[in-house]
């Protein structure tokens, strides 16, 4: 079973997205630096939506660049999936049930 998403990923993959949908194209390090995320953060979203078939990578050379997949509009974007996110405070109600049992 795939690990559901915490609000603050799907909030790095809306911001990520909305980038991209206004830019255009745009390679890994620009996008961490516009949107202030770690590499790891960034790289992280990007993996997922490209899974999500949201973005698509394109390579340069050793250089990734990253463009929103042609049938993205804004409105997807607006309503990514939040019935895949956890929150942490659900986490600790699970596993307070679980050690009851």
């Amino acid at each position: 079973m795939p690990r559901r998403q915490t609000s603050k990923v799907i909030e790095r993959k809306k911001q990520i997205l909305e980038l991209l949908l206004k830019e255009g194209e745009l390679p890994t390090n620009e996008i961490v630096r516009r949107t202030g995320l770690s590499h790891s953060q960034v790289f992280y979203a990007l993996k997922l939506l490209q899974r999500d078939g949201l973005v698509k990578e394109i390579k340069r050379g050793k250089v990734a660049y990253w463009r929103v997949a042609e049938h993205v509009t804004p409105e997807m974007i607006e309503n990514l999936s939040s019935s895949s996110v956890v929150s942490f405070s659900s986490i600790g109600a699970e596993q307070e049930e679980l050690s009851e049992i």
